[in-house]
C-alpha cells in the first residue's frame, strides 16, 4: 500500500472535510483498549508491537491493531492549575478531574493519554508510563537536570531503586502502553548548548569510576573519538535501566528516551545502539515547521525498530501568553497539525502521535508558555479543536484504511 499517495489524497481533501467518524473509529468496531477489531494479531494480555499487512501497530492485550492519538501532561493541569480550577470546578478531586480530561479525550477524537497523566485516568484510556531515569542530562529540563557518572556503583544503585519503585505503579495495568525514561536526554559529542556527556566524564576525579572506566576503554580503543566513547557510555546506562525494569515488569513495551528527533541533536549511531535495547524508538520533535515523515523512514531503515512521536505540540509560531484574538493562530497551527500529522501517520513505522498539553500553563522554563486545546480557564479553542478532530479523523482513516 502506497502510504505517501494515500496520505496525499486525505490532505487535498482536507478543506472540504466535515467531521464524521469513520466506520474504523466507531465504538461497536472497536475492543475495550480501542484496538480496530477488524486487524487482527496476536493477543498476549498486554500491550505490544507489530507490524499487520505492512505497517506496524501497538496491538492491544485482547490482539488488535491501535493507533496511538493522545494527549500528554494531563497532571499539570491539577499541578499547574493557574486558575485554580482543581478547588473551584473540580471540588479538589483529582478523579473528576480525571473524567472531565477523559471526556474531552474521546470528544475531540483521541484514543489514548500520552505521559503524565492523572493516576484516575490509567484504568480509563490507554497510556504511556514515566520513570524519569539518570545518567545523560536532559535538555529541556536545563539546570534542573545534570550528567551522572553512570559507571558509579552508587549511581547505578540509584537508578535501579528509581526504576523498580516507579514501574509498581504500572506493572499489573493493562491500559499502560509501555514506560518513557529521560526527556530530550542529550545524546551528542557536540551538543549546542552546554558540554557534552563525555566532557562531564573527563572533568571528574582521577578516581572517580567514569574516569577510571573512561582511561580503560581508550587503551582497548585507542582510536576511538568521542562519539565512540558516548556510545558506550550510551549501552552501560540502558543496560542497567533495562535490566532493572525486566527485573520487575516482563511483559509492558520499552519505549526509552524522549529522543531528539534532528540528526544535529541525536546522532544516528546513538539510535542504533538505543535500539539493541527498547522496543520503540520515541521522538519528541525539536520544532515543527518541517514534515517529519521522510526522517521517520530513514530511522526505520536504520534501526528496523517502530517509532512513537511521544510529546509534539505542532504549530507555525508560538503566541503571546496574552494574545487576545487567537483566531489566527488557531487556523494556523490547526492548518500545520492536519499536515503534519498526515505526513507522518503515512510512514508505515509511526505507531502513534501524542500532543503536548491538554490545557495551557506556564511550565517552569518562562521562555515557552504551554498551548494546549483548552485555555488556563478551560474555555476551548473552538476552532483548533475542530481542526484537531478533523486531523484525528484523517489519520484514523490512512492508518486503519486495510478495515474499512
Amino acid at each position: 500500500m502506497n502510504f505517501r499517495r494515500t496520505a496525499l489524497a486525505l490532505l487535498l481533501g482536507a478543506a472540504t472535510f466535515l467531521f464524521s467518524s469513520s466506520s474504523a473509529a466507531e465504538p461497536a468496531t472497536r475492543d475495550r483498549y480501542g484496538g480496530v477489531i477488524a486487524l487482527k494479531s496476536k493477543p498476549t494480555g498486554w500491550f505490544h508491537v507489530a507490524p499487520i499487512d505492512g505497517r506496524w501497530f501497538f496491538i492491544t492485550p485482547d490482539g488488535h491493531a491501535f493507533f496511538s492519538l493522545g494527549v500528554t501532561h494531563a497532571v499539570d493541569a491539577a499541578r499547574r492549575d493557574e486558575r485554580d480550577l482543581l478547588t473551584t470546578k473540580f471540588g479538589g478531586d483529582e478523579a473528576k478531574l480525571a473524567d472531565f480530561l477523559t471526556a474531552r479525550l474521546r470528544e475531540w477524537g483521541y484514543n489514548s493519554s500520552g505521559y503524565g497523566t492523572l493516576p484516575a485516568m490509567t484504568r480509563q484510556v490507554p497510556y504511556v508510563a514515566e520513570i524519569w531515569t539518570e545518567g545523560p542530562r536532559s535538555f529541556s529540563a536545563g539546570e534542573k537536570s545534570d550528567y551522572t557518572d553512570i559507571f558509579d556503583p552508587v549511581v547505578q544503585a540509584r537508578l535501579r531503586a528509581t526504576i523498580r519503585t516507579a514501574a509498581t505503579r504500572h506493572v499489573e495495568n493493562s491500559f499502560c502502553l509501555g514506560y518513557v525514561f529521560i526527556d530530550l536526554p542529550v545524546w551528542h559529542p557536540k551538543p549546542p548548548r552546554g558540554g557534552s556527556y563525555v566532557d562531564f566524564i573527563r572533568a571528574l576525579p582521577a578516581t572517580a569510576p567514569g574516569r577510571v572506566a573512561h582511561a580503560a576503554f581508550l587503551r582497548a580503543h585507542p582510536a576511538a573519538d568521542d562519539e565512540v566513547f558516548l556510545n558506550h557510555l550510551a549501552t552501560t546506562y540502558y543496560t542497567c535501566a533495562v535490566a532493572a525494569l525486566r527485573s520487575v515488569d516482563t511483559h509492558h513495551l520499552l519505549l526509552g528516551d524522549r529522543l531528539m528527533a534532528l540528526p544535529e541533536r541525536t546522532p544516528d549511531s546513538i539510535l542504533q545502539t538505543a535500539a539493541k535495547f527498547v522496543d520503540v524508538l520515541s521522538f519528541q520533535p525539536m520544532g515543527t515547521p518541517k514534515p517529519i515523515g521522510a526522517y521517520l523512514d530513514r530511522i526505520h531503515r536504520l534501526t528496523g525498530k517502530p517509532i512513537l512521536l511521544a510529546d509534539v505540540n505542532t504549530m507555525v509560531t508560538r503566541p503571546a501568553k496574552d494574545l487576545a484574538d487567537t483566531t489566527a493562530y488557531e487556523r494556523t497551527a490547526g492548518e500545520h497539525t492536519l499536515a503534519y500529522y498526515v505526513d507522518a501517520a503515512a510512514s508505515h513505522a509511526l505507531l502513534g502521535i501524542h500532543r503536548c498539553t491538554f490545557r495551557d500553563y506556564q511550565p517552569w522554563n518562562p521562555q515557552y508558555h504551554r498551548r494546549g486545546l483548552l485555555q488556563a480557564d478551560d474555555s476551548p479553542y473552538a476552532l483548533l479543536i475542530d481542526y484537531t478532530r478533523r486531523t484525528n479523523d484523517q489519520v484514523f482513516q490512512l492508518v486503519y484504511a486495510p478495515a474499512r
